[in-house]
């Protein structure tokens, strides 16, 4: 194994607070909202809210592995040491082309947005989509290649903006509420409020960055509970304030009309600065989503490639920048090739919670195991669970990550076939890395079933 190097640069319990919830609230809490509206009708607020029992499971387990074992790319770690290595290697595997996924629909989702400014306001030129979406990416692509400091920062100011933004719309939208539109909940049945469920999962899994930071964290054992207790009580509340005003104030009907409903929502409702706040907090809700997708999944890739079940070169740490810059260029280019030819935002948005989802009943596993095969991690953890719940958040996380795939196959089977195909390739690909590596001396699958000397104070 090569001596791969350690990022040394540390953010605290603000920055990693502000990063979590730029994570969480992103430009698909602008998006998706409306479009979920018009197929599913008011029963999105019921959707969102079953979206919150797989959420709170993670949340709760994000809060114990992350303070028993605070390493970069945790959700790598836990699945290959608690659960089994070829586990811990489908995480980055299916990871890769879920974040494809998600910077595209994060990508249309802010040229939605454009287009509603150009559209309205007649001194702003069109841009095409497509110099949109490249526009978009590849400044973040920089922007994370230069570390996990100059990340924070620009976070925080974005950060600020959209919790304006989206309390300027709730505020003023609550007086406005006709409750009338919340009396038919589901106008088209159980099937589409069902792919919402999955959709709305998409911006809840941002709290998982925090198990990714671990490296990056100062005193993590400690503030990782305190940072999924902060960013979920602002994430959360926001969040639902802005979708049950939205409901409240514009029939369903009306919102499966409209390109960018919360500008045009607001633009019918509320004074111009107030509509101009709220696209700028679209927009920034875009910047932080690239932004941080960016930042999470690259750790991941850099602590798989540290085993060597995928290629080492993704584990460099840059020189100068101390920052996983390989790893995330791997994450970013393929987006900027296959731009022109992605499908719609609902879709791309169910693909990559798809592979979060399958993340979180792998967790689940983890967890369960916890105990047993890293007793003394367990036991002097700061924040440890009592064994009930231990079992109870495991066993919950398993089977209601389980029960959504279940009921998406049934509403988009070749979507989960799809995944499924690129699950059976991967694991031709492990079999195949692991036999190379033997004949070579090395046992990937025992090494992949301990911590490094770094990850073991």
């Amino acid at each position: 194994m090569a001596d791969h190097k350690i990022i040394d640069k540390k953010v605290g319990l603000i920055g990693a607070t502000v990063l979590i919830i730029g994570n969480v609230i992103g430009v698909s809490a602008f998006v998706l909202p409306g479009e979920l509206a018009g197929d599913a009708g008011p029963g999105i607020i019921f959707a969102l809210l079953l979206a919150l029992i797989p959420l709170t499971f993670g949340i709760i387990m994000s809060l114990q592995l992350g303070s028993a074992i605070p390493v970069a790319g945790g959700t790598y770690v836990y699945a290959s040491r608690l659960v089994g290595p070829f586990w811990g290697f489908l995480l980055p595997w299916i990871t890769i082309p879920g974040v494809w996924a998600g910077m595209l629909f994060i990508a249309l989702g802010f040229a939605e947005y454009a287009g509603f400014v150009a559209d309205n306001i007649s001194v702003i030129p069109e841009i095409p989509e497509l110099g949109l979406i490249y526009g978009l990416l590849i400044p973040f692509i920089v922007l994370n290649v230069l570390g996990i400091k100059m990340v924070a920062i620009i976070q925080f100011l974005m950060v600020a903006v959209i919790i304006l933004g989206m309390l300027a719309f709730i505020v003023p939208g609550a007086f406005i509420i006709d409750t009338g539109n919340y009396s038919e909940m589901f106008p088209y049945g159980g099937g589409e409020v069902i792919v919402a469920v999955v959709s709305l999962y998409f911006p809840l899994r941002g709290f998982r960055l925090v198990v990714e930071l671990g490296e990056e964290m100062k005193d993590p054992a400690k503030n990782i509970p305190r940072v999924l207790g902060l960013s979920a009580a602002i994430s959360i509340t926001l969040l639902v304030g802005l979708i049950v005003v939205l409901i409240g104030t514009t029939s369903h009907v009306a919102l499966g009309n409209m390109d960018a409903a919360f500008a045009q929502v607001s633009l019918d409702n509320f004074p111009a600065p107030i509509t101009a706040l709220i696209l700028s907090a679209a927009a920034m809700g875009a910047l932080t989503s690239i932004n941080m997708t960016y930042t999470a999944y690259s750790r991941l890739l850099m602590r798989a490639a540290r085993d060597d079940i995928i290629p080492s070169p993704i584990a460099r740490i840059h020189d100068r920048y101390d920052s996983p810059h390989v790893a995330v260029l791997v994450l970013g280019i393929p987006p900027l090739l296959v731009a022109p030819f992605s499908p719609g935002v609902v879709t791309l948005s169910v693909a990559l919670s798809l592979t979060i989802l399958f993340g979180l009943a792998v967790s689940g596993i983890a967890l369960w195991n916890l105990p047993k095969v890293f007793p003394q991690r367990y036991e002097y953890s700061l924040y440890k669970l009592p064994s009930w719940l231990l079992k109870f958040t495991a066993v919950g996380a398993v089977v209601s990550a389980a029960f959504l795939w279940i009921l998406t196959t049934t509403q988009l089977p070749l979507m989960t076939g799809v995944i499924a195909a690129w699950m059976l390739v991967g694991y031709i690909f492990y079999r195949t890395r692991v036999a190379y590596f033997n004949k070579r001396g090395i046992d990937l699958e025992s090494r992949m079933s301990q911590l490094h000397e770094s990850e073991q104070t």
